[in-house]
């Protein structure tokens, strides 16, 4: 101070200060530029795991779709032949139990979701993608589950008839006495349940369907987009 280098020795530490910000502020930066690649890495794997679920859920739904068309033919052909008085049974023996499936037992799998539950939606960035995937397994096929009770209401009855008219064949259950079951009103009531069901659950996996693969598209866009590697 006496030589009057106060000034210098200001400048200095000032100088000092500013280098050891900007060093912080580098390695805050660096840090989180690490943290976002870790995070983008983890919403690459989140979305794999739902790529994969949603097309397994795909195979699921077409190949039920298939089996309430061939159902619905059964159907059709065991409705045509109720009450008649001589019908070839060689040739209906799997159409009666066809005829009575609703197909309503379909069961998708969530693994994909809730692998992203445990991570935390916030991971995926795109707001309006992470709204599509909730919205996909919380509403559609959540009401998916729910209308398909209304097959389990009639199951109880359905099993009690078959195990007391029908017997197991080679591959399907076919009538004790054909006649009886032809003409037996209760039975016919069934086949015409079960026939209402197979449309109205058609109509809902369709449109699950419809939904899965366009949220899957999705999805594929986002991973289609340069990719963060670990």
């Amino acid at each position: 101070m006496e030589k009057n280098k106060t000034g210098k020795y200001l400048k200095y530490a000032i100088g000092e200060i500013v280098l050891v910000v900007i060093g912080i502020l580098i390695a805050l930066s660096i840090n989180n530029w690490n943290e976002w690649r870790k995070e983008r890495f983890t919403e690459n794997k989140v979305l794999e795991n739902l790529k994969e679920n949603l097309e397994m859920n795909i195979h699921q739904i077409e190949s039920q779709l298939t089996a309430i068309h061939r159902n619905n033919q059964s159907g059709e052909i065991i409705l045509s032949v109720l009450g008649a008085v001589q019908v070839n049974t060689d040739t209906l023996g799997h159409h009666f139990h066809r005829a009575l499936l609703n197909n309503g037992n379909l069961r998708l799998s969530q693994a994909g979701y809730e692998s992203l539950k445990n991570v935390g939606f916030e991971i995926i960035q795109n707001e309006y993608l992470q709204n599509d995937i909730i919205d996909l397994y919380e509403i559609t096929y959540l009401n998916l589950n729910r209308v398909q009770q209304w097959g389990m209401e009639v199951r109880p009855d359905w099993d009690s008839f078959v195990v007391e008219h029908f017997i197991l064949g080679i591959s399907n259950w076919v009538p004790r006495d054909f006649n009886f079951v032809i003409n037996n009103h209760y039975f016919n009531g069934l086949v015409a349940v079960g026939r209402a069901q197979r449309r109205y659950y058609g109509e809902k996996y369709q449109n699950a369907l419809k939904e899965t693969i366009r949220v899957l598209q999705l999805i594929k866009d986002k991973l289609g987009e340069e990719g963060v590697k670990e």
